[in-house]
């Protein structure tokens, strides 16, 4: 799926058997760009990098889970491949390293077996109300514990664009029925810091379509 908001452009990337949505994020002016959760199909995330002739700067990571994560470290060593230097690897916050370090482990565990996945370690880890500033681009950094302790969200203020993970979805919310996930602090996070973003911004859940935070404010069940 393509989208075009304000001087970014937005490659939707359904990957791995569970269809997780990798966004490739770009500056229409510079083509300089960032891609989020490359869980898997690194081919495919590469053949779309260079259809659109985009130089991606980083590769962010929302939460530390298999299907978000787990092309990461085989795309990074592609692109340097393809550049000939080292594109970093940025998030999530520090509270998701123990799945980080598992990647393998856990994939393999749910029956999700392929040599481009491989364990990750981030240049650095993410915090609450950092940003992120690149040529054509800013992200506001956003900590929604919940469905992983260490869950961050990136928000484009400009272009009133939030990229959501595994927290906030169209007409739902995320899973938090892990031994470490926490519903109450999951919708509690998402009422303070996402719902008062603004009613017209835009967000790319982690699966299935997007919606804006005025349509969930009226009509998600678990949030109202």
């Amino acid at each position: 799926m393509f989208l075009e908001i304000v001087n970014l452009k937005i490659e939707i990337i359904p990957v791995t058997p569970i269809y997780q949505n990798c966004t490739l994020i770009w500056n229409k002016n510079n083509k300089q760009g960032v891609i989020t959760d490359p869980g898997g199909n690194v081919n495919v995330i590469l053949s779309l990098i260079q259809q659109h002739s985009v130089e991606i700067k980083a590769i962010l990571l929302t939460h530390g889970h298999f299907d978000h994560v787990g092309g990461a470290t085989t795309l990074q060593e592609e692109l340097k491949q393809l550049y000939n230097w080292s594109v970093p690897i940025l998030g999530p916050s520090k509270e998701d390293q123990f799945l980080l370090d598992k990647v393998v482990e856990i994939s393999e565990h749910f029956g999700f077996y392929s040599p481009e996945i491989k364990n990750v370690q981030p240049l650095r880890f993410l915090k609450n109300k950092e940003k992120l500033t690149f040529d054509g681009m800013c992200l506001d950094i956003i900590h929604i514990p919940g469905h992983t302790p260490g869950h961050i969200v990136f928000f484009e203020p400009s272009a009133h664009l939030l990229i959501t993970g595994d927290t906030l979805f169209k007409g739902t919310i995320g899973r938090s029925d892990w031994e470490y996930g926490n519903e109450p602090l999951l919708v509690k996070s998402i009422k303070e810091r996402l719902l008062t973003l603004g009613d017209d911004v835009y967000f790319i859940p982690g699966h299935g379509m997007g919606s804006t935070i005025g349509v969930e404010k009226k009509t998600n069940p678990l949030l109202i």
